[in-house]
C-alpha cells in the first residue's frame, strides 16, 4: 500500500559542524528501521563521527564533495555520483 510523507521530520545533529537533517523515511518519520533516506545540508569541512547503523544508507550528492572513509580506504564522491554504505 503507497504511503504519502507530507513533510520531512528536520532535526539537527553534530558532527564538528552542525547539519540539518530532512528525514523522509527512516526511523523517525515513518517507522522504518532498514532504510533512511533523508536530506542532509553540510557546511563545508564538515565531519562526523565513524558509525555502524543497522540499515542500508544510500546517499546521492547533489552538490559538492562527500568523502566516506571506510576500514580500509577513502572514497571520494562528487555531485551526481552516489554511494551505499
Amino acid at each position: 500500500m503507497p504511503v504519502k510523507i507530507n513533510n520531512a521530520s528536520v532535526f539537527t545533529a553534530m558532527g564538528n559542524k552542525p547539519i540539518e537533517i530532512r528525514e523522509f523515511f527512516g526511523k523517525v518519520n515513518s517507522g522504518s528501521e532498514e532504510i533512511s533516506i533523508a536530506r542532509l545540508i553540510c557546511p563545508g569541512n564538515w565531519v562526523e563521527p565513524g558509525q555502524k547503523p543497522d540499515f542500508d544508507e544510500y546517499t546521492v550528492v547533489l552538490k559538492g564533495n562527500l568523502r566516506v572513509s571506510a576500514k580500509d580506504r577513502y572514497y571520494d564522491i562528487k555531485a551526481g555520483e552516489a554511494i551505499i554504505t
